[in-house]
């Protein structure tokens, strides 16, 4: 069998990139780094690592080591959480990843009505809109989707949809079309536009399409990378944008929103909950939760 902390040593040299930058990390000396690896080459009878100019290199047995351990030590941390936890007297712990707006408007509730029915129970919650990956130790995982393309599946996760919803149009409250019942995209031509997307996620490919198919060439004044720097922009009458519905929760007092008819623009949200998971109560209840808390899609 393995031994678990010559292989977490082994771990810590391929993420740094040397046995310097592990020592440095775990707070060891390189040569007990260097002893820990040799070891564990002797205890596999693999070659784990060769020279590289004045430093070494994972060999691929060393990377495939490395990426086919990732499960097991998930495993090991989800391990320890349970002992900590038991350790602090919880019942169990429940981790969120979830995207900005989710987080504002929908996991607070999710989290109140969770600890009223569990009441020793830790609950984390972290972002997800950086990464396409789910987080490693993430138990319910709530994205946003783009309708157009095929729903995304993660390794060890079930989907479940939750809702879709519609952009709106956001622009300052002085702005002639702002008491309008809804807004075309064209109507928007000559504004200066604002734009918090990026097109590396859902979002972004959401109204890079929509925007495409109207054909606009949206004139852009300002690009920031969150919703809430975005809607003070408008507040402060530097351009127009477009949002989903769920972020309007932070609209200031000084911008308004108005429905989008053409075209109409809607975005998809699920939630992925980790197999291993989904057989816990609290699981099980937050996944119940979410699907209340959620609007439908006809809102």
């Amino acid at each position: 069998m393995l031994d678990i902390h010559r292989l977490r040593v082994f771990r810590s040299v391929v993420a740094s990139g040397s046995v310097q930058g592990a020592a440095t990390h775990l707070g060891y000396t390189p040569s007990a780094v260097s002893q820990h690896i040799n070891q564990l080459q002797r205890e596999t009878g693999l070659t784990l690592f060769e020279k590289a100019g004045r430093g070494i290199s994972p060999t691929p047995t060393g990377r495939l080591l490395a990426q086919q351990s990732d499960d097991a030590m998930g495993a090991l941390a989800r391990l320890d959480n349970v002992v900590t936890d038991l350790r602090q007297g919880r019942t169990g712990s429940l981790s969120i990843a979830c995207f900005s707006s989710a987080g504002e408007e929908w996991v607070p509730r999710l989290v109140a009505k969770l600890q009223r029915e569990f009441k020793n129970v830790l609950i984390t919650v972290d972002l997800n809109e950086h990464t396409e990956a789910a987080r490693a130790e993430c138990d319910l995982d709530i994205r946003t989707e783009d309708l157009s393309e095929k729903p995304s599946h993660i390794k060890g996760y079930t989907r479940h949809e939750l809702t879709t919803e519609p952009y709106v149009v956001v622009l300052p409250a002085k702005h002639p079309l702002a008491d309008r019942d809804e807004i075309a995209m064209t109507d928007l031509a000559d504004d200066p536009w604002v734009d918090d997307s990026n097109q590396d996620q859902t979002c972004g490919r959401i109204l890079r399409r929509a925007i495409d198919k109207s054909g606009m060439s949206p004139r852009t004044v300002a690009e920031c990378q969150d919703h809430h720097t975005s809607f003070a922009l408008v507040a402060a009458g530097i351009g127009v944008t477009l949002a989903p519905l769920l972020t309007l929760g932070s609209l200031p007092r000084k911008a308004r929103a108005v429905p989008l008819s053409s075209p109409e623009i809607r975005r998809g949200i699920s939630v992925h909950v980790r197999d291993a998971a989904a057989g816990s109560p609290v699981t099980r209840r937050a996944l119940e939760l979410l699907h209340e808390i959620a609007p439908d899609d006809e809102r």
